[in-house]
């Protein structure tokens, strides 16, 4: 082999390990839609039209009917990045594609493309098909809830409860531009039940009168007299009022194929003109300089005027979808261009009124209204008990990881050997290999970006979460102790390796070295700041790759480093690289009930060759390094090494160290 080819061959070997990549990932990774993507989430579909802009971008798909030949309109598919703002994951944004039927079903969901932190540790994880199944023909009425309708990806709640509330949220507002999907929050039930109570208050003469139909006379192609009335039905309260809610969604739903985005207004024909079919009339609008002929196209019909206050005062209707160019909350001149000698004739319509205000996206709610909505969206006990945001929590599960923590605790409190290591075996292989339910400084990240949330939609993390704050702030680094499973696996290598294999750090160097985790932490907390896309964190925190199995050549490779160094250096990871150990380390510089120290400390030295994490001098003891293993506070206790000499022993062997009193050892340790 040539040099040019080895040089390309080792580049290539480079480039695969510096780049974590998910195997065979199904997921493209790109938000470049391509065509088979749309065939992907609407199967039902055989040709789909071009990506429409406006206020909700999407795809029409079609079917072409196999004897007339002509297209029917099978739904939509669009993404969420078009609909902002978009539910962040664990730590970014997720692209996905979603199709949706005429019905208001979702047919299919694709993941295009996600910058979520886990990716790194375990490849492509929610291209994980169960998980995407579950949105096949899921009706919009469903929750989109996590634990509720829509199970989780495992130890990645925080990333599908955002797809999955992403998905609902984004394909309901396509519905209600296009299908006239009415439901909606308390909030919009409220206002729209109030929309139809205050127009139903009047007859159509009323409404009339008030400016808000407006009618003009005119004659048809034969010169019959003709009344065409207009008024605004571009929200669904008014639609269902005006024309009843069958020919409004009819309506609706034709216009969202044939004449795209624009406000809907009723154009009404009534009088002797108006025949028995409707068909298209010539019809222009202006408003100020602009002024547009009203195609074909832009006309769906709107039914027989058999409903809604229309009924009885009309012969027909039409549905007609203004051109975007046209505002709806200013003032519009409607005109008939009518044959013969007659010419044109208009009418001028101002939107007023109820009109107005849904044009403006503003809510009719009384005081009463308010008080109702304030109540249900406000803070419960018994509705967070009943409806928490992690979702349900099965009772084995519940009862593990309560037993966990108070073995850790009890442990802790009794100082005793075998409880310690009963407690780091569970750990390990519970909460680490099964549950996954270990801290990271993501989560810190996540919290700094997403706020609390980022900790509530996972119970197992939101416990630990609590445990380790709690304990942390009162004595110490409790979790790193015994509740952490990268911790719990290099206190087990510490134990079976040989000890002629370790070795002890020079002073000077491990003093300095220690810092490095505090910088790690700081340039991971900066970025999450300044450019909260980037992931940094899982080139630092290796227990992602073991117990999510990572597929990243790289991060295995970092954490064999890690490990063979924990091999030779007890508690090499925590010493000088865990950026969430650095963090706790800084909280822990609060906690008031920290290890006593006694007299003999200043001449003994067993404890600070016992400390895994070098933090002992003495009798002083670096307690932001402290990982409460409480090794030496067991030895105190137990007077084990030196500690169960007397003093005056202890003086003697001291060879000319300051002697100090002889106190009760037994005394102060029990105090």
């Amino acid at each position: 082999m040539n040099l040019p080819a080895l040089f390309r061959s080792a580049l290539l070997g480079v480039w695969c390990l510096l780049l974590p990549l998910p195997g065979l990932a199904q997921t493209p990774f790109s938000t470049e839609i391509q065509t088979q993507w749309l065939q992907e989430v609407l199967p039902g579909a055989d040709s789909f039209s071009d990506k429409e802009g406006g206020d909700f971008p999407l795809y029409r798909g079609y079917r072409t009917q196999p004897q007339s030949g002509e297209q029917e309109p099978v739904g939509f598919v669009f993404s969420n990045r078009d609909y902002p703002p978009m539910p962040v994951g664990y730590s970014a944004p997720i692209d996905v594609l979603i199709g949706m039927d005429m019905s208001g079903r979702i047919t299919a969901i694709k993941v295009l493309d996600y910058t979520e932190s886990y990716r790194y540790s375990r490849g492509d994880f929610i291209n994980h098909l169960p998980f995407l199944d579950q949105f096949r023909n899921k009706s919009l009425d469903d929750e989109f809830r996590l634990d509720s309708d829509i199970d989780g990806l495992s130890t990645a709640s925080l990333t599908a409860a955002a797809i999955a509330r992403s998905v609902g949220e984004t394909a309901r507002r396509v519905a209600r531009a296009y299908l006239n999907y009415g439901e909606g929050s308390l909030a919009e039930q409220r206002s729209n039940a109030n929309v139809r109570a205050q127009l139903s208050q009047y007859s159509w003469a009323q409404l009339v009168a008030q400016g808000v139909v407006v009618q003009l006379s005119s004659v048809n192609q034969a010169g019959e007299p003709l009344t065409l009335s207009f008024t605004y039905l571009g929200r669904p309260a008014l639609g269902e009022f005006f024309i009843g809610r069958e020919d409004y969604t009819r309506a609706v739903t034709d216009a969202s194929f044939t004449a795209g985005r624009g406000e809907i207004v009723l154009v009404a024909a009534g009088g002797p003109g108006a025949g028995e079919e409707p068909g298209q009339f010539p019809l222009s609008v202006k408003q100020g300089d602009l002024t547009r002929y009203v195609a074909g196209y832009r006309y769906s019909p709107a039914g027989t005027a058999g409903q809604g206050a229309i009924a009885g005062n009309a012969a027909w209707a039409l549905a007609m979808t203004l051109h975007p160019d046209f505002d709806i909350t200013r003032p519009l001149t409607f005109i008939h261009h009518a044959p013969g000698p007659q010419g044109d004739v208009s009418v001028d319509y101002v939107l007023d009124g109820v009109g107005l205000s849904l044009a403006r996206n503003e809510l009719l709610l009384s005081p009463l209204d308010l008080a109702a909505v304030r109540a249900a969206e406000g803070f419960s006990l018994s509705r967070l008990w009943a409806s928490p945001p992690w979702g349900s929590v099965s009772v084995i599960d519940g009862v593990l990881l309560l037993g966990s923590l108070v073995l850790v605790l009890a442990a802790f409190f009794s100082k005793q050997a075998r409880l310690r290591w009963a407690a780091l075996s569970v750990t390990l292989l519970y909460l680490g290999f099964y549950k996954n339910g270990f801290l990271s400084v993501s989560h810190l990240t996540s919290v700094i970006k997403l706020g609390p949330a980022a900790l509530t939609h996972n119970f197992t993390v939101l416990m630990i979460a609590l445990f380790t704050l709690v304990t942390t702030l009162v004595w110490g680094r409790v979790f790193c102790s015994s509740l952490c499973p990268f911790g719990a696996l290099q206190d087990f290598i510490a134990r079976f390796s040989p000890r002629r294999w370790q070795i002890r750090v020079p002073q000077a160097l491990h003093d300095r070295a220690i810092y490095i985790k505090y910088a790690i932490l700081a340039l991971i907390l900066v970025a999450a700041v300044v450019a909260p896309t980037l992931s940094l964190f899982q080139y630092f925190e290796p227990f992602g790759t073991l117990f999510f199995f990572s597929s990243s050549v790289l991060l295995w490779a970092i954490l064999l480093a890690l490990l063979a160094a924990s091999v030779v250096v007890n508690r090499f990871y925590c010493r000088y690289v865990c950026p969430l150990g650095a963090a706790l380390g800084v909280m822990s510089l609060l906690s008031p009930l920290r290890i006593r120290r006694v007299p003999q400390c200043t001449v003994c030295r067993v404890c600070e060759q016992a400390c895994p994490t070098g933090a002992i001098r003495a009798e002083r003891i670096d307690f932001k390094e402290c990982v409460r293993c409480d090794i030496c506070e067991s030895k105190l206790i137990q007077r084990a090494g030196s500690c169960r000499h007397s003093l005056a022993e202890i003086n003697r062997r001291s060879k000319g160290r300051q002697v100090i009193d002889v106190i009760d050892l037994g005394a102060v340790a029990s105090g």
